[in-house]
């Protein structure tokens, strides 16, 4: 009897071994084989772009801790900070005992990934720069947390090919796109906001530059001669700023004949899935200044 019982429970072991989801294994910004048992249930994501992508596959309620400027969606605000641009607070993230880290391959230090694993955390480091990574970082996000990216990966390529559609046989308008007035900063080749322009019909006067964010000169600006100057940001006050900026540079042509624009789209700071309502909204100002 004892024999027979058993027996029988090593059958419904087998039985239930052989139904186990499979780990989790993905592939990250670093060429890592990044491996879970099963999807992690406290996760702390190291970039705003991050934080949108597990709130939007549905993730949001396994977030425990964010970024410096993780403010969308609002209740994102209110979660702890144990990152910046000054680096990862330490203590902070341990006491959060996260089991997962996502982190931003342009604003982590690959010799921080020993360090956060010591705390008993995996690691995945995503890349997102470009439009054609927010699709890849939505999946893996989703499936590192057991979130679905079906809704917002279909919402996020239809609006988009909308657009792309809208704006498709416009006159090209070039155009230098600026980030930072001091010191200039623009966006170079494969750069979100060098696509974003492409989209609105409009070419990227540095765009052939390999930096994601290139300083340039004054003498490099005016060798390129930008039909339009288009500057980005939050806030709707900046534009004066913007504009005020711009004034005794009189001798471009672009400050000469008023080619001026400035869009204040929080939606356009980051690669993430509302990024479209950004675009929109640079769209409209580089059609004005056609």
């Amino acid at each position: 009897m004892l024999a027979r019982l058993a027996a029988g429970l090593a059958a419904i072991g087998l039985s239930l071994a052989s139904h186990a989801s499979p780990p989790i294994v993905l592939k990250d910004g670093l060429g890592r084989l990044v491996s879970l048992a099963s999807p992690a249930a406290r996760v702390v994501t190291l970039a705003p772009s991050i934080t949108e992508a597990a709130f939007s596959v549905g993730s949001g309620a396994r977030v425990v801790g964010v970024s410096a400027w993780s403010d969308w969606p609002q209740s994102a605000s209110g979660l702890p900070v144990v990152a910046s641009a000054a680096g990862i607070e330490w203590e902070g993230l341990a006491r959060l005992a996260p089991d997962l880290v996502i982190a931003w391959e342009d604003g982590f230090r690959p010799s921080d990934v020993a360090r956060i694993e010591a705390l008993g955390a995996r690691v995945f480091v995503a890349r997102s720069r470009s439009l054609g990574d927010i699709v890849p970082l939505l999946e893996a996000v989703a499936l590192l947390t057991g979130g679905d990216s079906g809704a917002p990966v279909h919402a996020f390529r239809q609006s988009l090919e909308a657009l792309r559609a809208r704006q498709a046989g416009l006159p090209r308008l070039r155009v230098f796109l600026e980030v930072s007035h001091r010191p200039l900063l623009t966006a170079g080749r494969g750069h979100f906001l060098t696509e974003a322009l492409s989209v609105c019909g409009a070419d990227n006067v540095f765009g052939d530059r390999s930096e994601p964010a290139p300083s340039v000169s004054w003498e490099e600006l005016f060798a390129r001669n930008p039909e339009a100057i288009v500057g980005t940001g939050a806030l709707a006050q900046g534009e004066a700023v913007f504009r005020a900026a711009w004034r005794p540079r009189s001798a471009l042509a672009a400050v000469q004949r008023g080619k001026l624009a400035y869009v204040a789209s929080a939606a356009l700071g980051r690669p993430s899935p509302r990024v479209v309502e950004g675009i929109e909204s640079l769209c409209v100002a580089i059609d004005a200044l056609r």
